[in-house]
């Protein structure tokens, strides 16, 4: 394949000047980062294919947005190659590096939004689709893949369809910027107002939960899902709307400074490290730990919480969970449980009739299972 070359910065060499050194060090910092991501996600990978509970939807789900920010991570590691050449050249390696930016960028954003789903079901209607990670799959995996596998038959002999992205790697052209919408800002755009949709409808029923339940418990155990879901939307909108408003503005012929690019570029190119970071933090959220055994191993409450019939319903799911599987019951009992319990027990009972202690450990406990 004939191959025609852009240098980095507006055709300027590397080498000449402190300024446009700066720049090359600016590239060095977008592919530390991505580098950085593309370690943290082959740990969490490892991680969750080490776990117990990685049979859950939930890690399920997650494995594949680390797939998609490895993509990312390795699309930006290609710039390592321009940084030594001195220059991007569009040919074979630059349209491998525009189709991974793309397919890692878009699929992660995709992800995101099905762990919102699958989290919006379970906390909203307590309902778990069996098979959202079998149609998951098939389709984010198949629209991605051919959105930005088509940039290779839509081009045309003269104008090739990737090329360098603001001097720093190869994404698709300013000669297609329909393409750029429909492939790409457009599915961000969407995504973006469909996890606002669902996540406040999310705090708005568990604020209302709160605000009818008098249990300590259960108003602990809520206020800690209200601080855990909000992390996903807010590291997804944080790095990744920096630099899609950067290439939305350059449509209308706007160039922002090399400075923003480059802050952008980085923010962008760290999402799978944060990723990683978030899913430490808050895997246990839907994914439900073993419980611990206690003296009285049918359940986690005390005797007398589990004298009302409501509790003894829910408690018999969580003992018949337990004898099909050793690892745990699904997170759909445990959280049926939770969400009858928070919503519809009725104060039968004092908080006068437990002990502190008590108390405390089943608070923890359940927030546990968040």
């Amino acid at each position: 394949m004939s191959q025609s070359g852009y240098n980095l910065d507006t055709k300027k060499s590397l080498n000449l000047t402190a300024e446009e050194n700066g720049y090359r060090n600016g590239m060095i910092a977008i592919v530390s980062f991505s580098t950085l991501s593309n370690i943290s996600c082959v740990i969490m990978f490892l991680s969750i294919i080490a776990q117990k509970s990685r049979n859950t939807v939930y890690s399920r789900l997650v494995l594949n947005l680390c797939i998609s920010d490895f993509f990312q991570s390795v699309g930006f590691m290609f710039s390592y190659y321009w940084i030594k050449v001195g220059r991007i050249n569009i040919g074979t390696v630059c349209d491998i590096q525009g189709m991974l930016i793309n397919l890692g960028d878009v699929s992660s954003g995709f992800w995101t939004l099905v762990i919102c789903i699958h989290t919006y079901m379970i906390v909203i209607h307590s309902y778990e689709y069996p098979h959202i990670v079998l149609v998951s799959v098939i389709s984010v995996w198949l629209i991605n893949i051919t959105i930005s596998a088509s940039g290779l038959y839509i081009r045309n002999s003269s104008t090739p369809f990737f090329a360098s992205a603001g001097g720093s790697w190869c994404w698709i052209s300013d000669q297609y910027k329909a393409y750029r919408v429909i492939f790409h800002y457009g599915l961000i755009l969407i995504i973006a107002t469909l996890m606002v949709i669902m996540y406040t409808i999310m705090f708005i029923v568990l604020y209302n939960r709160q605000r009818k339940t008098d249990q300590r418990v259960y108003r602990k155990a809520l206020q800690s899902v209200n601080k855990k879901l909000v992390w996903y939307p807010f590291v997804y909108f944080t790095l990744v709307f920096p630099l899609a408003l950067q290439r939305i503005y350059t449509l209308n012929g706007h160039r922002l400074s090399d400075g923003y690019l480059i802050l952008a570029a980085c923010l962008f190119s760290s999402t799978g490290f944060v990723n990683a970071i978030i899913y430490g933090i808050t895997r246990h959220l839907v994914s439900i730990p073993r419980l611990r055994h206690r003296k009285n191993q049918e359940g986690i409450f005390s005797n007398e919480f589990r004298d009302s019939r409501l509790t003894s319903r829910t408690s018999t799911q969580i003992i018949n969970s337990n004898r099909k599987n050793e690892e745990g019951p699904p997170c759909i009992f445990i959280t049926t449980t939770q969400q009858i319990q928070i919503s519809h027990i009725k104060s039968k009972l004092s908080d006068d009739e437990f002990s502190d202690k008590e108390m405390n450990t089943d608070t923890n406990e359940i927030i546990e299972r968040f």
